[in-house]
């Protein structure tokens, strides 16, 4: 039913009216609440309604770009939202309008919102319906839902989490309380989602203080609820975790008091620690999906007819009236009232419109700055008491190293050993550091507790050995191991950056990033920007990376994929190719406030040299960080060719400088240590002092770091300074092949770099 008709029709309402109650009675029809809180309900789903209505007015007169309703899902918006305390975080989708304007959201955000004018909270990013107000406790929303329960399962497992969060944390002492109760709202078609079970099973293994509200109104788009569930109940996937704590309600979303009454059945119920509530909430579609559907195509007519006559407005209107909460003639001038407000709210936003700039959406896409990252690590070394000296003695003296000494007074070493120490480092400075994935622990299951028996083994500390030793000293509440689920590492890792924690997840391979590549590109990465910069995700995401296994890598851990991730807004790559490097990026990411993506080859982890090339290096001293987007450039003074890389492929650039020197070639060498942010000028610099160009990757071609490598230069200065096309030397375009073989088949190898710079050198 159109709003208009629907106020037209409470206000004429032609019942006998009855006595009314105090203002501030409860009634017990009603959970207790009040008729005042009523009348707030009330008048918050009114405000809800009158807001879609001024979007679609906006969207016919070309102010609105993209308009989705909330019609039909305002009742159970506020049942849940009078039940949850504030403090509760929310974890919606873009049919929340009610809830949000329940916690406090202002006409004014929503009309600023609606145009995408930059003075909007999310300074106009967004599309409507996708608000988050750290001060309102709700977690900025995204269109690709059903990942967004992943993030909800992940925070309320690090709010349960027992490790507490520092003052210098950038949210001290955590965002939320320990007793509060994650809230997720999510529609029926989005629970077909993988990211949804696993998002269920978190919260029931963990047993969390989460409710996740499912809105049925029978419709994913025009897909029916029949063709995605039996009997339509998202529900029944889930009925065998009611064994282990699971509380699952069947609501009615148009009935007030079954909606109140469920909400507070399931606020209690997982506030006392019993476990996580699951609700199937009947609701109506109040119109089609969005300004693109029109649902009078596929809906059957007594179908819509039954949506119109239960909209949860006009019934909890007739409700109140009944049972003397309210008037006709209030609701009428509440009405009136908020069509006055909303009018002059849209007019002066339209009017006063003011345009976003390519620099304040640049601006949001990522925080790194340098002295930022400084400063965060100097306020966490200030804080920090520990004797640095003392305690690698005492590690030393457990056998978790061979020396003594401080990192940085060990001398040469392999990166794995750098990663190592590195870590070791970090969680000593802070509990805000955890690090969790699959394999990273020393000891799983019974085998956590028991201390006497581990004495007597090694101990595993991650596939590769890089997080050796960690949980053996500092508990399995900072270094775990968890479920092979790649998607559920990050969003858990979202959940415990959101409290406020700086978390340290662990991907065992690139090549196994892709289950998770929604909630990395779609949720992590967009934080910062999609909040308008209210939210910021801290997290360093550490995986291995590359080929050049000696044939054990092969078609399934040998990705070197880089350009796939550098594509992605918002997320920084490091790539280090030694010992110093690895130690001082690896500081510099974790005391960055952004998500980084930290590659590790495993071809460099245990290499002391390369082919007679040495590359342990020393670490650099504990305040040294290395900064992102500064190249590390090797043989300055040689100017026949520059060659650009970074990683594994830098070593044997470095072999191949050797062998073209003794044929007297001489090669620059420049590691980019990072991909994102990219030392540009060097690069530049490079094609200028050089003239010829030689690029070095394990990427492959299409889409791939070299091409954007060489585009730096070809679309810059440096063109008109080269004396010879750009040459690329990259993976061949195929998946790395098995055996002794492949590796020199599929990836850059010494002779290729060698064949290539002499072509180069000799040709041009």
């Amino acid at each position: 039913m159109e709003v208009l008709a629907l106020i037209d029709k409470v206000r004429n309402y032609s019942g006998k009216l009855p006595s009314k109650p105090k203002p501030n009675q409860p009634l017990e029809s009603y959970s207790g609440r009040t008729p005042e809180e009523l009348k707030y309900m009330l008048r918050v789903m009114l405000t809800a309604r009158r807001v879609e209505r001024e979007e679609k007015l906006l969207l016919r007169k070309g102010y609105n770009r993209f308009f989705i309703g909330c019609g039909g899902k305002e009742l159970m918006d506020v049942a849940l939202a009078v039940n949850l305390r504030p403090t509760d975080p929310f974890v919606g989708y873009y049919r929340n309008k009610a809830f949000d304007l329940f916690r406090g959201s202002s006409l004014r955000d929503k009309m600023l919102e609606a145009i995408g004018d930059s003075r909007g909270r999310n300074k106009g990013q967004q599309i409507p319906a996708h608000p988050g107000y750290p001060d309102l406790g709700i977690i900025p929303q995204a269109s690709p839902t059903g990942a967004h329960a992943i993030e909800a399962a992940g925070l309320s497992e690090a709010i349960k989490h027992p490790v507490p969060i520092s003052k210098q944390s950038h949210l001290p002492g955590g965002a939320y309380p320990s007793d509060a109760v994650t809230m997720c709202c999510i529609g029926e078609g989005s629970t077909s989602e993988s990211e949804f079970a696993r998002s269920v099973f978190y919260s029931v293994f963990y047993k969390t203080r989460a409710i996740f509200a499912i809105y049925n109104c029978g419709w994913a788009i025009s897909v029916s609820v029949q063709e995605q569930f039996p009997e339509g109940d998202p529900t029944t996937p889930f009925e065998g975790f009611q064994r282990f704590g699971l509380k699952i309600l069947q609501v009615d979303g148009t009935d007030v008091k079954d909606a109140l009454a469920k909400a507070a059945e399931a606020e209690a119920y997982t506030r006392a620690g019993n476990g996580p509530v699951l609700m199937n909430v009947r609701t109506t579609r109040e119109g089609s999906h969005s300004g693109s559907d029109d649902q009078t195509f596929y809906m059957d007519p007594v179908e819509a007819d039954w949506h119109t006559y239960n909209d949860c407005i006009l019934k909890t209107c007739n409700a109140f009236i009944e049972d003397g909460v309210i008037s006709p003639e209030e609701i009428g001038d509440i009405w009136d009232e908020l069509d006055t407000a909303i009018t002059a709210e849209s007019q002066w936003a339209v009017s006063t419109f003011v345009p976003k700039t390519r620099e304040l959406i640049e601006g949001l896409v990522s925080t790194y700055n340098f002295e930022d990252v400084k400063a965060t690590w100097k306020k966490y070394r200030d804080a920090c008491k520990i004797d640095r000296a003392a305690k690698f003695k005492e590690y030393h003296q457990k056998g978790y190293f061979t020396s003594p000494e401080v990192p940085e007074h060990v001398g040469p070493m392999t990166m794995r050993f750098a990663i190592n120490y590195t870590l070791f480092d970090l969680f000593q400075l802070t509990e805000d550091v955890i690090l969790f994935g699959e394999d990273v622990a020393d000891f799983s299951g019974h085998m956590v507790e028991e201390k006497e028996k581990q004495s007597k083994l090694k101990g595993k500390g991650g596939v590769f050995l890089a997080t050796k030793n960690l949980q053996r000293e500092f508990g399995n509440n900072r270094c775990f191991n968890t479920p092979l689920d790649e998607a559920g590492i990050l969003g858990r890792a979202s959940g415990h950056a959101y409290q406020g924690r700086r978390p340290m997840p662990e991907i065992q391979f690139l090549d196994y990033m892709s289950p998770a590549y929604q909630v990395l590109k779609d949720k992590i990465a967009t934080t910062y920007q999609r909040s308008g910069g209210l939210f910021r995700l801290p997290m360093v995401i550490r995986t291995t990376y590359g080929g050049y296994k000696q044939g054990a890598g092969a078609f399934w851990h040998s990705e070197g994929n880089l350009g796939t991730w550098m594509n992605i807004p918002g997320l920084l790559i490091a790539v280090p190719s030694n010992a110093h490097d690895a130690a001082g990026l690896l500081k510099t990411a974790w005391a960055c406030d952004d998500p980084v993506l930290f590659c590790e080859s495993v071809a460099l982890y245990n290499r002391r040299d390369w082919e007679g090339v040495p590359i342990e290096t020393s670490l650099p001293d504990i305040d040294e960080l290395i900064p992102f987007g500064v190249a590390k450039v090797y043989h300055e003074e040689h100017t026949d060719v520059g060659i650009i890389t970074y990683g594994a492929t830098m070593q044997m650039c470095r072999k191949a400088a050797e062998v073209l020197l003794e044929k007297g070639i001489h090669a620059r060498i420049v590691d980019l240590r990072t991909v994102k942010p990219i030392d540009e000028e060097c690069i530049i610099r490079t094609a200028k002092e050089c003239g010829k160009v030689l690029i070095v990757t394990e990427d492959r071609f299409a889409g791939g770091a070299a091409a954007t490598i060489a585009s730096i230069i070809t679309s810059g200065e440096g063109l008109f300074s080269l004396e010879a096309p750009v040459k690329l030397l990259t993976a061949i375009d195929a998946r790395v092949a098995y055996g002794v073989d492949g590796d020199e088949a599929c990836l850059p190898t010494v002779p290729k770099i060698v064949a290539a710079v002499e072509e180069l050198h000799d040709k041009y």
